[in-house]
């Protein structure tokens, strides 16, 4: 009977170790991430060809003939970037790229979610050129729209287009453009709102 007695008394504290052990590796968030990191790290290739990689419809983006040479060449950087594959990975760390899809598939998830954000970039210096430069709204306005529509983060994209519909008179049409940001992950989303806001103000 006392050795039934101290054999349970032992497990009672081995099991009392071992659930403090595993406590403090789920509340230390270094330790969880170098676990998950180690994981991922081992984690076997998986098959990528069916993620949701962005395809430009055609017609899509306003490509013209023209002898403006800035114009032709962020029309050309659009063509070079849109030929290869794109995806938005935004918001999802490596480790969790890993986790998901494979170490070996890090660097070209890497690639094509460079990729996107390239051509966000470009959208963004190709609407405001032809809004500053070429006074051409309604260009700008397709440009900028699409760029909104397929997920950009850029501060003057929104901007930019919310002048177009006021200058349009349709202050209306930007409400929906801070209620997407409003709903977004973007890093710099406060500040996206209250810009929006205020020219609505300013209107």
């Amino acid at each position: 009977m006392p050795v039934l007695f101290i054999c349970f008394i032992v497990f009672i504290l081995w099991f009392r170790v071992k659930s403090k052990q595993a406590d403090n590796a789920t509340n230390n968030p270094k330790e969880e991430f170098l676990r998950r990191e180690y994981e991922a790290n081992f984690t076997r290739k998986k098959d990528i060809s069916g993620l949701n990689y962005l395809i430009v419809p055609e017609n899509a983006l306003p490509f013209t003939e023209t002898t403006d040479k800035e114009e032709n060449r962020l029309q050309e950087e659009a063509r070079k970037i849109m030929s290869g594959k794109m995806l938005n990975l935004s918001g999802i760390s490596n480790t969790d790229l890993k986790l998901e899809y494979g170490h070996a598939n890090l660097d070209l998830l890497s690639e094509y979610d460079q990729n996107f954000s390239n051509f966000l970039r470009c959208l963004d210096q190709w609407g405001n050129y032809l809004y500053a430069k070429k006074e051409d709204k309604k260009c700008a306005k397709q440009v900028l729209e699409y760029s909104v529509l397929i997920g950009s983060d850029i501060t003057r994209t929104y901007t930019t287009l919310a002048a177009i519909y006021l200058e349009e008179n349709e202050p209306g049409k930007v409400q929906p453009l801070i209620d997407k940001v409003e709903d977004s992950n973007f890093f710099m989303k406060d500040s996206i709102v209250l810009r929006l806001k205020k020219l609505v103000q300013e209107f």
